[in-house]
């Protein structure tokens, strides 16, 4: 199935940021980190310094890199390039600050002169100098060019502008200035406009308390109360699966009391007499292919399980949001089921009917034949047969499409194979079915060996998901009709994001974490492609962020854009269906919800974001709060790999902080993974003024909302475990949206400190 929005390939590192607060911000953060009236002065410096580090590697890997390189040069002593340092010290990806560190380290001379190991064992001391003022004294003489002992702002510019280009930041130089600016004044406390700094100066910065790990995550020290003693892996297993392990249980069982029924009944046919086993084998696999043929329809019928999740015992006992997931479990079991009885009929049944003794064939199954011994050519000849080769084909084709490589064109693939395969081809391929299942009819009519009508009860099996299903499929069409939509705006964003604000049709009713499919005639009459709702339930409006990652996002976003740059009368028509339920629906269920998204895997959160604030508000408003039902607080944490991602939801974030209420109903922890980690030299300075801009403005440098930004990845554990210790016996709800990459990480936290703390973490994951 398609993605419920174009799925996020990001990819992360560490995190980053220096935190300081105010109570002279302009407008208050989502962030947690951010500590009401406690104003910045280098006075407060607390005693304890943060961390400043400019490489990661040991002398050991430092050695071993200069060794591989030094190798390839001849020469009375091992050296290596003075541009080969960035690499020994794992710098590569830098090489600028790689060579302005070089630079400070030999204080401006013989910067192009050879090293030697020695020289570099020296440097690498220095690096990693366990005395902080040391390492800051070495980041003072990297910005300080001239070695004079003084830093100007034309130097801190320099840097800022240097650093922001390692870190893929967009920072233009008037920007630089102001920030190099805002550096100086904030360390001129005794205003002395000297319009240099001083060694002494800059280590402020950096004993500044307020380490941004407890902002977001909390400490992980085990406290009273918190921990408990380990539960059974068993007991582990059956909280995490026991919806999933009992329906499986039950299809399974239903499958072998099938087969084994019709083992049974046909090892006491006669014409046992001729296929034996084979047959009863083949018979057996017929019985459950029945079965699986129709209930395969049932995880895709839309309307049905978004209606039926609405009843909370049924949802309770029933993984809805693993619909697809079952889908493609009973697809797995059809493949058993052709191999068996079709692979069986073929090399077995087959050749024995054709093969056997005339006396026996007479005695036994002549009549179903006419009294004629066919020839294994002449039964493949037959309609049964036929009809049954002809949909192992058609499977065989909408199959192998719908795997994940060929699905999302996987670069693994060889070049003339993707070229005819990608979701378009997946969808197409899967319509084939249409024509599987009229085979299937004419298929279960002409059978060898039986004439009654009551034994042919394929219809039987079918008819009731088959009308469900096409049921479901002439309502999408006429409710889609029926909308009237109108584009109120298009915008489009950085990353080739095209969000487009609709109206509201009369009737249309949706709860947040919901979803949407779309379709525009201009690029298929017949394709839909599902999209998760940015707006609330309580917005006059729907909204869609569309990220092109596929051939017809693509196409939509070219249209809209060459509508607006056109000025177009008529923007491009589109169509709507929905509402559906997601996996994000089940919010409502907790106290606490965690929200997890990558990159444009935060879409399906955006709408309850803003519900969860906007509910609260009117719930304390009204001060009714013992009676209001849904989350008390949310938290986001958004993942992305680009700053131009923050642009995306800029206004919902503002939007939302704006609204939100002292007490802080929603928190937003935003992380940019382009950034290098907390206390990296490539990131320090950036951090530095993401602080100090911050006091002064309330407005964070890297998003330009009042959210701030922790740089590089997120630390899980310390995040799950601060949520532990913040809200100790509470049912949280995390629910995440991304790549599959990271669900074993984060289901694995739910289950760890579920069992080992007395909250409960529940996690939810959206289908991919």
């Amino acid at each position: 199935m398609h993605v419920k929005m174009e799925a996020a390939r990001e990819h992360c590192d560490d995190d980053s940021a220096l935190s300081l607060s105010s109570s002279s911000s302009s407008s208050s953060s989502s962030s947690a980190s951010i500590v009401p009236d406690l104003s910045f002065s280098p006075a407060r410096a607390a005693a304890q310094p943060r961390g400043l580090t400019f490489t990661e590697l040991d002398w050991t890997t430092v050695e071993h890199r200069f060794d591989r390189l030094a190798s390839a040069r001849n020469g009375p002593e091992p050296v290596v390039k003075w541009s080969d340092f960035g690499y020994c010290i794992g710098m590569q990806r830098s090489p600028e600050i790689s060579d302005e560190i070089l630079m400070a380290l030999r204080r401006r001379r013989e910067c192009i002169a050879d090293i030697t190991k020695k020289e570099l064992h020296e440097y690498w001391l220095r690096m990693v100098d366990p005395h902080i003022n040391s390492r800051i004294q070495l980041f003072f003489d990297m910005i300080d060019r001239n070695m004079d002992g003084r830093i100007t702002g034309v130097d801190i510019k320099q840097t800022i502008l240097m650093s922001a280009s390692a870190n893929k930041l967009s920072i233009s130089h008037e920007e630089a200035e102001e920030h190099a600016g805002l550096v100086m004044e904030a360390l001129d406390h005794h205003n002395l406009n000297q319009g240099y700094l001083q060694a002494s100066q800059l280590e402020i910065l950096f004993k500044v308390s307020s380490p941004r790990a407890s902002s977001y995550a909390g400490s992980v020290q085990q406290q009273n109360g918190l921990y408990q003693e380990p539960i059974s892996r068993a007991e582990i297993i059956f909280r995490n699966y026991w919806r999933r392990g009992w329906i499986i249980l039950l299809w399974l069982m239903i499958c072998a009391t099938l087969f084994a029924w019709k083992f049974i009944q046909y090892s006491h046919r006669t014409a046992f007499q001729v296929m034996g086993y084979c047959l009863c084998t083949a018979k057996g696999a017929a019985e459950t292919l029945k079965l699986n043929m129709a209930i395969i329809l049932l995880p895709v019928c839309r309307n049905s399980i978004t209606w039926l999740r609405r009843n909370r015992r049924i949802n309770s006992v029933i993984p809805f949001n693993d619909n697809i997931n079952f889908h493609k479990l009973i697809a797995g079991g059809i493949v058993v089921g052709v191999i068996l009885h079709g692979g069986t009929h073929l090399a077995c049944d087959f050749p024995r009917i054709s093969g056997s003794d005339r006396s026996i064939f007479r005695q036994t199954i002549a009549a179903r034949f006419g009294y004629h011994q066919p020839s294994y050519t002449q039964i493949l000849a037959t309609t049964e047969v036929a009809t049954g080769l002809a949909m192992v084909v058609l499977m065989s084709i909408a199959f192998s499409l719908a795997t994940k490589w060929p699905r999302r064109q996987s670069p693994s693939l060889p070049r003339s194979v993707r070229q005819v395969t990608g979701y378009n081809t997946f969808w197409y391929s899967h319509h084939l079915f249409i024509f599987v299942y009229a085979l299937l009819i004419v298929h279960s009519m002409f059978l060898f060996l039986t004439s009654n009508v009551a034994e042919k009860t394929t219809w039987i099996y079918i008819a009731i998901p088959v009308l469900l299903y096409a049921g479901e499929r002439i309502f999408r069409a006429v409710r889609s009709g029926f909308y009237e939509i109108e584009i109120l705006k298009a915008s489009f964003y950085p990353g080739k994001v095209l969000s487009l604000k609709l109206n509201k049709p009369k009737g249309f009713n949706h709860k947040s974490g919901m979803y949407i499919y779309l379709q525009c005639p201009q690029i298929s009459p017949f394709e839909w492609h599902p999209f998760s709702l940015t707006s609330g339930p309580t917005d006059d409006h729907l909204s869609v962020h569309i990220r092109t990652l596929g051939d017809w996002s693509y196409q939509l976003y070219s249209l809209f854009q060459e509508a607006v740059l056109t000025e177009a009368k008529e923007s491009p028509k589109i169509y709507i269906d929905g509402p559906y339920g997601a996996a994000s629906q089940d919010y409502i269920k907790y106290d606490i919800v965690v929200l997890i998204g990558l990159g444009i895997g935060a879409t399906p959160f955006i709408s309850i974001l803003k519900d969860v604030a906007t509910g609260l508000q009117k719930t304390q408003f009204e001060q009714v709060c013992s009676s209001r039902k849904g989350p008390l607080k949310a938290y986001l944490y958004w993942v992305t790999r680009e700053q131009s991602s923050f642009d995306w939801f800029r206004d919902i974030m503002k939007e939302t902080s704006k609204s939100n209420l002292k007490q802080s109903v929603t928190e937003i922890h935003n992380f940019l993974t382009s950034i290098y980690q907390e206390g990296d030299v490539r990131s320090a300075l950036i951090s530095i003024i993401q602080a100090l801009y911050y006091y002064k403005t309330g407005i964070d440098i890297v998003s330009r909302t009042p959210v701030r930004t922790h740089f590089g990845r997120p630390n899980w554990f310390n995040i799950f475990s601060g949520l532990a210790q913040r809200h100790r016996g509470a049912q949280i709800g995390v629910f995440y949206c991304g790549p599959s990459t990271l669900v074993g990480e984060l289901e694995s936290l739910c289950t760890k400190f579920s069992t080992k703390t007395n909250t409960r973490f529940v996690f939810h994951k959206e289908n991919y």
